[in-house]
């Protein structure tokens, strides 16, 4: 979604506020507009997304979001599946958007921050694109299957790796999680 149109609007909305003040004044409003604009754009792009969420709460078989497509937001909606596809186990791990398991009914979301190699955002983009999910579901998805393994997550990862060793490999791992 292009924005200029509603940038320009707000610029000659301004200039034409000021059309019958002193010229220092117009000038004044000639020099803000341009370092204005990106404080609108983010205020429109952060609009639209509070829309996409809204308009998401109130369907039941459709999520719309909203994708940053270099400057300029894109809306998107993608439609959920039915129940009976939700449920079924190839498919993964109940419903693409299901964000709740057993555990977790009532527990509400918690936000997480995670530092990636780019390589690895991208091939769990490309794999949440292949799972038809957003990475956000996809990631759920995944830390929700490894957590209910019987061996835990990363941690399984590591002694098979220590196991399969031929060298002797500290079991010492440093940096950012």
């Amino acid at each position: 979604m292009d924005l200029s149109p509603y940038l320009e609007a707000v610029s000659g909305d301004l200039a034409r506020s000021t059309a019958l003040a002193d010229e220092p004044t117009r000038e004044v409003v000639r020099r803000l507009v341009p370092s204005i604009e990106p404080a609108v754009r983010l205020a429109l792009v952060q609009a639209l997304s509070d829309a996409a969420a809204a308009i998401t709460a109130e369907l039941d078989d459709a999520v719309v979001t909203l994708r940053m497509d270099g400057r300029d937001p894109a809306l998107e909606v993608r439609q959920l599946p039915s129940p009976a596809e939700a449920d079924d186990p190839e498919r993964g791990v109940r419903g693409a958007d299901d964000e709740e398991d057993d555990d977790d009914k009532g527990r509400g979301t918690a936000r997480l921050t995670v530092r990636l190699p780019e390589t690895l955002k991208r091939r769990a983009e490309a794999r949440a694109e292949q799972a038809e999910t957003s990475l956000n579901t996809w990631v759920v998805q995944t830390l929700r299957r490894a957590t209910d393994s019987p061996v835990q997550g990363a941690a399984a990862d590591l002694d098979a790796a220590i196991r399969s060793s031929a060298t002797p490999t500290p079991r010492r791992v440093t940096g950012w999680a």
